[in-house]
């Protein structure tokens, strides 16, 4: 365990601070003599100890215990070497007291125990310190003191604190409590609150419990030795809810089994541009796509009873460039139609108790002071009730350091606390002028306690004073059932389903395994990349590629290995030792991609992952020419992308015999990918984004609106080289019998038969996609709206059944109003996305051509829906609490869709500043508060919706 020992000399005595384990409720130890190894006492580890020699126990001595809170003392236990028990009961003097300048008198106990393992017990006492007094004369040998645990009287404390800190009565409201703890806690108790250290701090002496966190997007990614997943883009790429919702929830039991209590996860963006090195993190480029896979994460790691951070709240995925949060200036329309389509659905659907701002901005504004984003949508409409964390350093971006919008660090407080964000990961609200201005109440105490409101109801919600599972982490320990067998084939199923094929000319895949010779090449051959937020690897925990094929081969096929290049480096380039084991084999398999690893590797230049953005995506360094070589030796070249991105593999397409994609495939990826390679699995992976042609056609996804000109370029063709949504697999597919139908209550139900029509069982990933033919505004050319894997066997059919809601039909208008519109619809289901003609009367042209990529079917949508909000004023009254007069009107929706709305208040014809958000389902109503000064004298109030007003005269 690291420590951090303080050394301070008060009368003499020397006493020590150290990170100790919560459960020992201690935060110093002081010494008479030896005082640098008092510390060992606390340590947990039985072969350290305070020592006295022979020559100390000839004086009075002694060791002294302040306690993380003052509580009720009944008892030692003591592990001690050289001493028996009859000796420790002459030897020691035990005091507990709450003042350290007056211990009074000694208690009186009784001793237990043999062997180095004694018992200390006496009758509850209360204090805040604890002192062994070792009167000298005694014993006439050195004595170690291995280990001391004191023992306090729960019961007691139970009911003292009860007593003294009311909020610990769990008996009690959870807003009751909330109030009488916000109300002892001083201004730097409540800036400690919000202060990120590995997660929530904790105030020992408010008893607020310290809660543990972890990156956790593909595994528990702090200490050393847990399962490694595949990353997150290859969770994607799986179109597997379940499989998951699975993945997830192992990762749950391995953090319950760390003691940790939250994870900073899913990465709910939705990545636009491939030259983003944080795609990686991410599940794809489509919204429902994310927002089923992240919330099936959701899901599964929650129902292990811990909490879920949700990032970048909100428009990260698309930075201009492709440079990390460089922000494009993203409209309201385009946030509301893709980036926030992902948070709104685990919000309203999974009780994330806390969500993490991104570093870009909202409407011009940056998010960490978005009032509009993180209270009027996040909270006001999605009625999110849990705690917003900042990213790391966003909060300090608000000055001069990035954005100007705050002149100093207490500025930028203020900012983001009038936003509502409350752990702060970074620099701010610990930073002592910050600290020193909420001391003299140059912050805004409001806000400041509304965001302090936001973290304990979350605490006292899930019952965390009572019963808190999170301890400090061991970083050496490897802890039960981390990297078990049953997780680890869970880790390799789940690589396997990620595998994309997207090239096998002459059906050359899968490869014989007695096949005579293997060249394996590349950097990525004998190291796989596992992706960014990964823990300190284990020795041998990765199974790379090599690994894996050396593994499925028979005995009699030799395989030849070169490195060849680096990722990214230019320093080696061993092009004739490929050429040579190129020239001796049957075929080659070529590990090519991306370097993305442990932040614990050294001597490493990573291509992707976080601040590892690109500007070609070419294969970096050598690697794009060693294949180029290669391929021209005319050797059969199998080439495998271990990447966290799309790449341009337009060279590779065209010569190239085979193309899988296997990303960053967690620790077993070698093995899964050598499960495909040599058909032990049938891939059945899809592309969670779009591999362009070129980096000059960024940011190219499918789901794009009309163009008003042409499409192509002057020197290249508009489309992709391979589309969202594609993957190949070594059976066939058909597709049936497309049927739909209108139910009364505006829901299509759409109905397909998909057959094997192939020799081998496989998976084939069904997928709905409709086109809103004709509309009051510009729509896009496709969208996706469901999906699901299935398995077949040979010459099986199976029917996939979709249903699609209003909502799921719905556009926002020239409005900006959510509406559904009557009118044609094509409805499009398949095992990729449909296929278009870049021209004029593009969407005419959006389907499938096939019968065993998809079929393709209209509908006459014959009815509207939209929302109708009414206003009713229902009230005045005066808050006795903050003095002022709460007006109070509903709003209700007499529609039929659900819809987004403001609602204003003019005060004697003159507008007041606040407004409020609202989101309602249809007949659901909605009581708003406004304040006003008590006062005020009113004449008129008059409240305003978009379209509706009502005024009431006094």
């Amino acid at each position: 365990m690291n420590k951090t020992i303080l050394c301070i000399i008060i009368y003499s005595v020397v006493s020590y601070y150290a990170v100790f384990p919560q459960q020992k409720g201690v935060i110093a130890v002081s010494a008479s003599v030896n005082a640098n190894q008092s510390a060992l006492t606390l340590d947990g580890n039985s072969s350290t100890s305070w020592m006295l020699t022979a020559e100390n126990v000839k004086d009075d001595h002694f060791l002294m215990f302040s306690l993380q809170t003052p509580s009720d003392v009944k008892g030692l236990v003591i592990e001690s070497v050289g001493i028996t028990n009859r000796e420790l009961r002459d030897l020691i003097d035990i005091f507990v007291t709450y003042d350290p300048m007056n211990f009074g008198d000694a208690v009186k106990y009784t001793v237990g125990g043999e062997n180095n393992m004694f018992t200390i017990n006496f009758l509850p006492k209360y204090g805040a310190y604890v002192k062994i007094s070792f009167k000298g004369g005694i014993v006439n040998k050195s004595i170690s003191i291995n280990e001391i645990d004191i023992v306090y009287d729960e019961k007691k404390r139970v009911q003292r604190e009860m007593k003294e800190q009311p909020w610990r009565d769990p008996q009690l409201p959870v807003d009751k409590r909330v109030e009488l703890l916000l109300n002892a806690m001083t201004p730097e108790d409540k800036m400690e609150l919000l202060r990120e250290g590995w997660g929530i701090p904790g105030i020992p002496h408010l008893g607020i419990p310290f809660l543990n966190k972890v990156e956790a997007i593909h595994g528990y990614s702090y200490g050393s030795g847990a399962t490694i997943f595949p990353q997150s883009i290859a969770m994607g790429a799986t179109w597997n809810k379940e499989l998951v919702e699975k993945v997830a929830m192992i990762i749950g039991d391995e953090t319950v089994s760390a003691h940790t209590l939250q994870a900073w996860s899913p990465v709910l963006d939705v990545a636009q541009d491939a030259r983003w090195g944080r795609c990686e993190e991410t599940y794809g480029e489509d919204p429902v796509l994310v927002s089923q896979i992240g919330g099936a994460w959701i899901k599964g790691y929650q129902s292990k009873g811990l909490l879920t951070t949700p990032k970048h709240f909100g428009m990260h995925g698309a930075p201009l460039g492709g440079r990390d949060s460089h922000d494009i200036g993203l409209s309201e329309r385009e946030a509301r139609e893709i980036h926030l389509v992902p948070f709104r659905h685990v919000v309203k659907n999974y009780d994330c108790q806390s969500i993490m701002i991104a570093y870009s901005d909202y409407l011009g504004v940056p998010i960490a002071k978005s009032e509009e984003l993180l209270h009027g949508i996040l909270r006001e409409e999605w009625g999110f009730n849990g705690y917003i964390v900042s990213d790391c350093g966003a909060l300090g971006n608000l000055t001069s350091r990035k954005h100007y919008t705050a002149k100093d660090f207490v500025e930028a407080a203020n900012q983001a606390l009038a936003a509502g964000i409350a752990t702060n990961c970074g620099d701010t609200y610990n930073n002592k002028d910050v600290i020193e201005a909420a001391k003299k109440g140059e912050l805004n105490m409001e806000n400041l306690d509304n965001v302090c409101r936001s973290l304990l109801r979350v605490i006292f919600r899930n019952g965390l004073f009572e019963h808190n599972p999170s301890k400090p982490l061991d970083w050496d320990q490897t802890y039960p059932g981390w990297n078990s067998p049953e997780h680890r084939d869970v880790a390799r199923e789940a690589a396997r389903q990620a595998v994309v094929l997207l090239e096998n000319k002459n059906n050359i895949l899968p490869l014989s395994k007695s096949i005579n010779t293997i060249a394996v090449i590349g950097p990525g051959a004998d190291d796989l990349q596992p992706g960014d937020y990964t823990q300190q690897l284990q020795p041998g925990q990765l199974k790379s590629v090599l690994t894996g094929i050396k593994a499925a081969v028979g005995p009699n096929t030799k395989v030849l290995y070169e490195k060849g290049c680096e990722f990214f480096s230019q320093e080696r380039y061993e092009i004739d030792k490929v050429l040579a084991v190129t020239g001796k084999s049957d075929v080659v398999v070529m590990v090519l991609g991306d370097c993305s690893n442990s932040e614990n590797m050294q001597g490493m230049v990573k291509t992707s992952g976080e601040n590892h953005d690109l500007a070609t995506l070419v294969l970096q360094g050598y690697q794009q020419k060693m294949l180029e070589e290669v391929c021209k030796t005319g050797k059969p070249v199998i080439l495998v992308l271990q990447a966290g991105r799309p790449y341009n593999l337009s060279y590779a397409a065209e010569h190239c015999e085979a193309i899988l994609v296997n990303w960053l495939p967690g620790q077993e990826g070698g093995y899964a990918t050598a499960d495909v390679l040599f058909g032990d699995y049938n891939p059945a992976g899809r592309l969670p984004m779009t591999f362009p042609r070129h980096v000059g056609q960024l940011p190219l996804y499918y789901n794009f609106k009309t163009s008003g000109r042409r499409y192509e370029y002057s020197d290249m063709e508009f489309y992709p080289l391979y589309p969202f949504g594609y993957g190949l697999s070594y059976t066939q597919f058909s597709y049936a019998d497309l049927k739909t139908e209108v139910l009364s209550d505006g829901s299509v139900i759409v109905k397909v038969k998909v057959s094997n029509t192939g020799e081998r069982k496989g998976d084939e990933v069904v997928q709905l996609y409709i086109t809103d033919m004709y509309a009051t505004v510009k729509t896009r050319v496709m969208e996706l709206k469901d999906f699901e894997r299935i398995t077949l066997a040979s010459r099986e059919t199976k029917e996939v059944i979709f249903k699609l809601s209003p909502y799921d039909l719905s556009l926002l208008n020239d409005k900006m109003d959510r509406v559904v519109e009557p009118g044609e619809f094509k409805i499009m289901v398949g095992g990729k996305s449909p296929s278009y003609k870049a021209a004029d009367r593009i969407k005419d042209s959006v389907g499938f051509q096939h019968t065993s990529e998809g079929l393709n079917g209209i509908i006459e949508y014959p009815l509207s829906y939209s929302a109708d909000f009414d206003i009713e004023y229902t009230g005045m009254e005066e808050n006795l609490v903050n003095h002022n007069k709460n007006v109070f009107v509903t709003v209700k929706n007499k529609g039929n869709l659900t819809d987004t709305g403001k609602i204003y208040l003019y005060m004697n014809d003159n507008r007041s500043d606040e407004v409020h958000h609202f989101e309602l389902d249809p007949g659901q109503e909605t009581k708003i508060n406004f304040e006003i000064d008590k006062n005020t004298e009113i004449q008129n109030l008059t409240f305003v919706t978009k379209y509706k007003k009502l005024t009431i005269d006094y």
